[in-house]
């Protein structure tokens, strides 16, 4: 057989020698390899057929076989596998879903721990609110009680009122309304909260805690002015009972006071520091009326003394004789003022006084005013200092329009002039 071709007759000389490789069935199939060549040869009883295969359809054939065997192999194992792909598949969506689950409920929480803090931080600022609006009572309460201590009182120590007073139209500033939707700055509307955000509660904070720090001060004024207001008036009560008793007048003793030792608390400090306040000037309004029932000050202010107590030549004889009083040279008609308050025990003529009234001041302590023209109180009435008595004249044992006034203690005739010049000293406590 050459290597570049095959022939029939070529076929049966190597059917003769390959006889018996392959028989079946009244037929017989040999087959050989030659070269690159490979002869596939087919015995019959009536012939005998070759096919020439070349070696590269011989490796593209087996090429193919192992392809189809890997391909087979591979289908067997993914089918065998694919019950675990699939389920190491689903393992890891579910693992991926759990995980989104759990992010999505961290999240939750921290959403409502952000809405629980922003509640009880309105809860914090409406309780703070709160106690302002009851502190701004408090001090209007206290600033009341100072007006109704001091009233009628001349004491320069300035107003107790609260210098930074929270009004409402203060606290709607702080915008709680617009904030949660309500005008009641906590009312209702929960839903709406967590709308608040952490910078305007922030804000809001700032606000309450300047408010709260001007109340502190306020308070702290106020208890300071108190203070100081009380040691006035017991300066003042102290200094005018002095003067009182020099000229024999008896006055309350401030330092007739005791009892037990009861520690007074932060919240009773004002209430205790009014107190003391009202004792003071209770005191210092007895030692005033005393000296407003002592004579002090000239019954005709402005006017000139024309003739002063003591021995002096008669204006009718013409000898020495003794002048009980002060004479103010005044024109007819002039109002004549009450020294001290006191009750009428005369209003009338009386001798060379002619029309006169006396007043009794208590304590032995009267007033007379004589030579009137007119007379405008009555006998048995009660006057204050000041009052209009009456209008100077000339009636009586007088020379001209002039007042002529005394001052007696239990019937005792004094130096008026005295008494007119306490006037200077008693003025800054009355």
């Amino acid at each position: 057989m050459r290597k570049t071709g095959t022939t029939t007759q070529d076929g049966s000389a190597l059917a003769a020698r390959m006889r018996g490789s392959v028989s079946g069935s009244g037929d017989r199939v040999q087959s050989g390899k030659d070269g690159w060549n490979a002869v596939l040869c087919l015995v019959t009883k009536r012939e005998t057929k070759t096919i020439a295969i070349p070696g590269w359809a011989m490796a593209a054939s087996a090429l193919t076989a192992i392809a189809m065997v890997v391909s087979l192999s591979a289908t067997s194992l993914y089918i065998a596998f694919q019950d675990d792909l699939l389920a190491a598949s689903i393992a890891r969506n579910s693992q991926m879903q759990m995980a989104y689950e759990d992010r999505i409920a961290s999240l939750r929480t921290q959403v409502d721990l952000v809405t629980s803090r922003q509640l009880l931080d309105q809860q914090a600022i409406e309780t703070r609110v709160s106690e302002l609006a009851r502190r701004q009572a408090r001090l209007g309460t206290q600033h009341n009680q100072v007006q109704r201590a001091i009233s009628g009182d001349t004491l320069s120590t300035g107003s107790v009122a609260p210098s930074h007073p929270v009004t409402k139209p203060t606290l709607r500033k702080l915008k709680f309304g617009s904030l949660i939707g309500s005008d009641n700055p906590f009312g209702g509307q929960k839903q709406q909260m967590a709308s608040l955000s952490f910078a305007e509660l922030g804000s809001t904070t700032q606000v309450i805690e300047t408010l709260e720090a001007s109340m502190e001060r306020t308070e702290r004024e106020q208890l300071a002015r108190l203070r100081k207001m009380q040691e006035e008036a017991r300066q003042k009560s102290k200094r005018l009972a002095s003067i009182l008793r020099k000229q024999g007048i008896r006055v309350p003793n401030e330092t007739a006071i005791g009892g037990p030792l009861i520690e007074v608390d932060a919240t009773n400090r004002f209430s205790s520091s009014v107190s003391a306040l009202e004792s003071s000037l209770e005191t210092l309004e007895k030692v005033r009326r005393a000296a407003y029932s002592l004579p002090h000050g000239s019954p005709t202010p402005g006017q000139q003394i024309s003739s002063r107590f003591g021995t002096r030549r008669d204006p009718f004889t013409g000898r020495r004789a003794m002048h009980g009083g002060l004479d103010f040279r005044a024109p007819r008609g002039t109002s004549v003022l009450a020294t001290a308050s006191g009750k009428v025990v005369r209003a009338g003529r009386m001798g060379g006084y002619g029309k006169l009234v006396e007043i009794d001041h208590g304590g032995g302590i009267t007033t007379r005013y004589a030579h009137l023209s007119r007379i405008n109180v009555r006998k048995g009435q009660r006057i204050k200092r000041g009052r209009v008595i009456g209008k100077v004249g000339s009636t009586g044992r007088s020379t001209g329009p002039h007042l002529h006034y005394e001052v007696r203690r239990k019937r005792q005739v004094l130096d008026p002039i005295h008494y007119v010049k306490l006037e200077k000293k008693l003025r800054p406590y009355l």
